[in-house]
C-alpha cells in the first residue's frame, strides 16, 4: 500500500518502519501543537514552548504506535502472522494476513487498536487532572489536549469505511452474514471511498469558508483514504488470484546455473550472454549457495570483471527468499518483499527447480489481469 519506507527497530518482534511522508506530519503536528500551546499560555517562552510542542508530539506519535501495536499485539496471540507496522503521513497501518482468519478475528484484531486509544485518550486525560499538583499549568494542559487527541483519534478510526478500523469491522460483519469476503471487501472499501470524498467535500467547504488551514486537512485525509480504499480493493483482488495459483504458474524454470569460482567475466560470457535469463544460481561443491542476477553485474566496473568472482558478486542464500514448488503465490509474494534483492528461489530437495522476481511476477498479473 505503501512506497519505499524505512526500517527503525522491533518491538516485541514486530518490525517498525517510517515511510518517507511521517515526516511531513512530524514538522506539522510538532508546528501545530507550538501554536497551540503558545496561544493558550501566553506567559511561555518560545524555548519552553518548543521544548513542550516537541515532547507532546512525541508522546502523539507514541499514541500512534501503541494503537498499532495492540493490532499487532491481538493478531499474533490469535495465531495470524504480523509482517510490520508502517508509520505514514496519517497515522499507521499494521501488515497482518487477518483476510483469511475469518470474520470474527478481524472484528476482534479491528476492534482494539480504537478502544486502546479510547483507554489512553482517558489515562492522559486522568493525568491532566491529577497532576495538576505537581505540573505546571502548560505541561497538564499538554497531557489533557492529547487526551482529547486520542480520543478523536479513536472516533477517526471508527468511521465505516475501509481501510480504518471501522470499515475493518464492517467488512467482518458483512463477511460473517453472507460468508463473502470479496463482498464484504467490495462493499468496505465502496464505504471507504464515500467516507473520503465526504471529508474532501468537507474540507473544501471550509476552506471556501475561510477556514484554509482545517479545510486543507480534512480535504487531504478525505482524498487520502479514499485513494487508499481504492489501492485496497485492488491489493485484495491480486491476493485472491494468488491464492487460487502456486508458484509453478509463474516461476521461470530450467535456469543455467554458474559456478562460484569462475571470474565475472566468464560468467557474462560464457552464459549470461547466451541465456534470456535475469538470475542465474550459484553452485559450488554440488550445492547452491547464491544466486547472481544481471542487476548486481551491473553494478560492478567493467574494468573489473576479469579481477572479481562471481561468489564476490553474488547474493547469498541469506539474502534470497526460498519456497517449495507447491507454495502458493501470496507466500512467494511475502518473500519477495522480504527479499532486499526481489529474488525468490524455488527449491526442493536442495536442488533450485526455478525462480521468480518481482518483475517477473507483475508480469504474470498484469496478463492475468486480462482474463479478469
Amino acid at each position: 500500500m505503501f512506497g519505499r519506507s524505512w526500517r527503525i527497530g522491533r518491538i516485541g518482534g514486530v518490525e517498525i518502519r517510517v515511510d518517507p511522508s511521517w515526516l511531513v506530519i512530524v514538522v506539522l503536528v510538532a508546528y501545530s501543537l507550538f501554536l497551540q500551546f503558545t496561544f493558550a499560555y501566553r506567559g511561555l517562552s518560545t524555548g519552553a514552548g518548543l521544548a513542550l510542542a516537541a515532547g507532546a508530539a512525541i508522546l502523539f506519535f507514541g499514541s500512534v504506535l501503541a494503537h498499532e501495536m495492540t493490532h499487532a499485539v491481538t493478531a499474533r496471540r490469535m495465531g495470524i502472522p504480523v509482517r510490520d507496522i508502517t508509520l505514514f503521513v496519517f497515522g499507521g497501518a499494521t501488515e497482518a494476513n487477518v483476510d483469511a482468519q475469518g470474520p470474527r478475528k478481524e472484528f476482534v484484531v479491528s476492534v482494539v487498536g480504537p478502544l486502546s486509544s479510547l483507554a489512553l485518550g482517558g489515562l492522559l486525560w486522568a493525568a491532566s487532572v491529577l497532576g495538576r499538583s505537581v505540573l505546571s499549568p502548560p505541561e497538564a494542559g499538554a497531557l489533557g489536549y492529547l487526551g482529547w487527541i486520542n480520543v478523536i483519534l479513536a472516533g477517526f478510526n471508527l468511521l465505516p469505511g475501509f481501510p480504518l478500523d471501522g470499515g475493518r469491522i464492517l467488512r467482518s460483519a458483512i463477511w460473517g452474514a453472507t460468508g463473502s469476503l470479496r463482498l464484504a471487501t467490495r462493499v468496505a472499501t465502496l464505504a471507504g471511498q464515500a467516507v473520503g470524498y465526504l471529508l474532501l467535500a468537507t474540507g473544501l467547504f471550509l476552506v471556501f469558508g475561510g477556514d484554509l488551514v482545517g479545510g486543507v486537512w480534512f480535504a487531504a485525509i478525505g482524498w487520502f483514504l479514499a485513494a487508499t480504499a481504492r489501492a485496497s480493493y485492488r491489493q485484495f483482488e491480486i491476493r485472491a488470484r494468488m491464492r487460487a495459483s502456486d508458484v509453478e504458474d509463474v516461476m521461470e524454470e530450467g535456469l543455467d546455473a554458474v559456478p562460484a569460482d569462475i571470474t565475472l567475466q566468464d560468467a557474462v560470457d560464457e552464459h549470461v550472454l547466451r541465456r534470456r535469463q535475469e538470475v542465474f544460481p550459484v553452485s559450488e561443491d554440488g550445492r547452491t549457495v547464491g544466486a547472481l542476477t544481471v542487476a548486481a553485474i551491473r553494478h560492478v566496473p567493467r574494468g573489473d570483471w576479469e579481477r572479481r568472482t562471481v561468489r564476490d558478486c553474488m547474493v547469498p542464500m541469506s539474502g534470497l527468499g526460498v519456497v517449495p514448488p507447491h507454495a502458493r503465490l501470496e507466500e512467494v509474494l511475502d518473500r519477495l518483499e522480504e527479499s532486499p534483492t526481489g529474488v525468490v528461489l524455488v527449491m526442493q530437495g536442495g536442488e533450485v527447480m526455478g525462480v521468480v522476481t518481482a518483475d517477473g511476477l507483475t508480469g504474470w498479473l498484469r496478463r492475468r489481469s486480462l482474463a479478469a
